[in-house]
This record gives C-alpha cells, sequence and structure tokens, in this order.
C-alpha cells in the first residue's frame, strides 16, 4: 500500500465508519479513505489483513499496523493524536467513567443496533427477525434513556458533550448511530440532551466536511493530503 505515512481508514458511507472519519477529520492529520467495494480486486487482500470478518471500520495505521473495531480503533485515535483533545487523559478522575461509556456504546448499544438492520443474520424466517427487530427496538428505548440520563446529569445547556471539556471519542461514536433513524428517533421529545449534542455535532466543521459523502451526495470521500495547519 502506498503513502504510508498516512492513515488509511477503510470505509463504506453511512457505516459504523463515520466516527472514525470524524476523529480523523477533527485531528487534523493526513488520511484517506478506502472504499473496499470501489475496486475489490485491489483492495481485497489488504482490506482483509486488516479487517478478517470484512467488517468497516478498519484502518492501516502510518507505521504500517492494522486495526479493526469501532470501539478500538476510536480509543485508539483519541489517545494518540490531536494531544488527546478527543479523548480523557489516563490520569483525570474522569477516565474510568470515558472508558466506561466507550465500552457501553461497542457491547450494548451496537448488538441492538446490528439487529436493526440485520436480523437476517440470526433468523432466516420474517416472523422470528420482525419479532428480533421488535425486542431491539424495545431495548434501544432503555439505552436511550440511559445515556439521556446520563448527558442530561453532567452537562448543562452552554456544554452538550458527555464531558465537561469538549467532545470526546464517545460523543462522536454516540452520534454515528444517533444518524440513523431506524435507531435514534430524533424527532421524539424524550431525549432533548441527546438531540443537543447531535446538533451540536452537526455544526462542526468536521462533519460539514464528511457527511456529503457518507449521506451519498457525493462519490468522492473526503481525505487530507497533508497535516491541517
Amino acid at each position: 500500500m502506498s503513502e504510508p505515512s498516512l492513515y488509511h481508514l477503510y470505509a463504506y458511507p453511512n457505516t459504523y465508519s463515520i466516527g472514525a472519519h470524524l476523529l480523523l477529520e477533527e485531528s487534523g492529520v493526513p488520511y484517506c479513505i478506502v472504499n473496499p467495494k470501489s475496486n475489490p480486486a485491489l483492495t481485497d487482500a489488504d482490506f482483509y489483513s486488516a479487517s478478517p470478518h470484512g467488517r468497516v471500520p478498519a484502518m492501516v495505521l502510518p507505521n504500517g499496523n492494522t486495526l479493526c473495531e469501532s470501539g478500538a480503533i476510536a480509543l485508539h485515535l483519541a489517545d494518540t493524536l490531536y494531544n488527546q483533545k478527543l479523548s480523557i487523559k489516563p490520569e483525570s478522575v474522569d477516565r474510568g467513567r470515558y472508558l466506561q461509556w466507550l465500552f457501553y456504546l461497542s457491547s450494548t448499544l451496537q448488538p441492538e443496533v446490528m439487529i436493526v438492520f440485520h436480523p437476517e443474520h440470526y433468523f432466516p424466517d420474517n416472523k422470528r427477525q420482525a419479532e428480533l427487530t421488535e425486542a431491539a427496538q424495545t431495548r434501544l428505548e432503555k439505552i436511550w434513556s440511559v445515556l439521556e440520563h446520563e448527558y442530561s446529569h453532567t452537562n448543562n445547556t452552554n456544554n452538550p458533550w458527555m464531558f465537561s471539556d469538549g467532545p470526546t471519542a464517545v460523543d462522536f461514536a454516540l452520534a454515528t448511530v444517533l444518524l440513523w433513524p431506524e435507531c435514534f428517533p430524533s424527532s421524539s421529545q424524550a431525549y432533548p440532551a441527546l438531540n443537543a449534542m447531535l446538533q451540536a455535532l452537526s455544526a462542526r466543521e468536521s462533519f460539514k466536511r464528511i457527511m456529503p459523502w457518507h449521506q451519498g451526495l457525493t462519490d468522492v470521500a473526503p481525505s487530507r493530503e497533508s497535516p491541517a495547519s
């Protein structure tokens, strides 16, 4: 793979790749997006080396090492880029809470999201798929209530983020799912704190730059050839 100084992010539009894409864009590091579906003959070997299950996001780091799993990528990027401004530093009293919610999104939220989008992975018949999806939606309601409570009890109207110093990987990872109406009822009045966080993130330049590709408005994925000034 050429240009080893770049972060290579394997991504499909409008997937869990959004969180990693946002972190790269916020950090200002050189990176490129590789869509494995664009040219499988050229990308399959490298892609499956980075992601054995063929899932996105996956990443090749500038040193040639690979990463897969959205939570691991988020944790690594936030801890190693941008002077840890998108992380909670290890010495902080909030570090444990930060890790708790980052892992919560991967271990508690993400399985329900996967069921909503792919019930066929669990049952072949439509009836059982519908029952499974309904059960996942019920569990998602509980998850949204838990997260709403956390955001509303730790923030105020001037700070929509989970932590007081600004956005972190937790906010970026959560916002990915909040963008999907199949999972999150953004029109609901029940989750004002979650909606406030999503609105704050949507106003950031990083979000505005990457989302046209994720929303299917352009075929050209945003990338950066040199560090942001």
